[in-house]
């Protein structure tokens, strides 16, 4: 699926799911990246919230998080930055989100991983227009559960979901403010690069 199709469906939708987004060689790539970061003991336990209101409670999400820097990269996130661009480039063309910017973070949820149901746009601040989430994970079985489940309304009012299998390569891109998700239980590490295409046009708010 092109970047330009992604957008397309994006825009149709609301929600995109690409199942080849990483081909086999750059998922290995960038699998072996996440896990010498990791092996070097670069990953901080994640949060919720933002500055005084950042709390770490386990009962809301128990996964660890290692913030990328576009200034140092390493030669597999060289790439990962090249297709994010283009991407960026794509959905600013098809949707017209004047989006100027990425922030993304490699995420490592624990055997018994989870995050409750919420909605990636902070209060007071939907700088976040569209997320990007992308998996990174090895032969990865429906057993092994830790899906990804996007809700919907439907015009009953009643909630509808997709649920996604975290399989390696595969992307997932949805409106940051409109779809609220959770991380279903996994059964086994589970790996990911999650990000924000984020809009100066959509910052502050009151």
């Amino acid at each position: 699926m092109t970047c330009k199709t992604i957008a397309a469906n994006l825009g149709k939708t609301g929600l995109c799911i690409c199942p080849d987004f990483l081909s086999a060689n750059a998922l290995t790539r960038t699998a072996n990246d996440l896990d010498v970061i990791r092996a070097d003991g670069q990953f901080r336990r994640a949060g919720v919230g933002r500055g005084q209101t950042h709390d770490g409670a386990k009962s809301v999400r128990n996964d660890e998080t290692y913030w990328l820097d576009r200034i140092h990269q390493t030669t597999a996130q060289q790439h990962l930055w090249r297709k994010i661009d283009l991407l960026k480039t794509a959905i600013n063309r098809a949707l017209f989100l004047g989006l100027n910017d990425f922030e993304g973070h490699y995420a490592a949820y624990p055997t018994q991983g989870h995050y409750q149901r919420h909605k990636d746009s902070l209060r007071g601040d939907s700088g976040r227009v569209v997320t990007f989430v992308l998996y990174l994970n090895r032969a990865w079985k429906s057993e092994d559960g830790g899906r990804l489940r996007i809700y919907a309304t439907s015009t009953a009012g009643v909630d509808i979901h997709t649920d996604v299998d975290p399989i390696g390569g595969t992307l997932v891109c949805f409106m940051s403010g409109v779809s609220e998700h959770e991380v279903l239980l996994s059964h086994r590490p589970r790996f990911s690069l999650t990000g924000w295409f984020k809009s100066a046009g959509h910052g502050f708010i009151a």
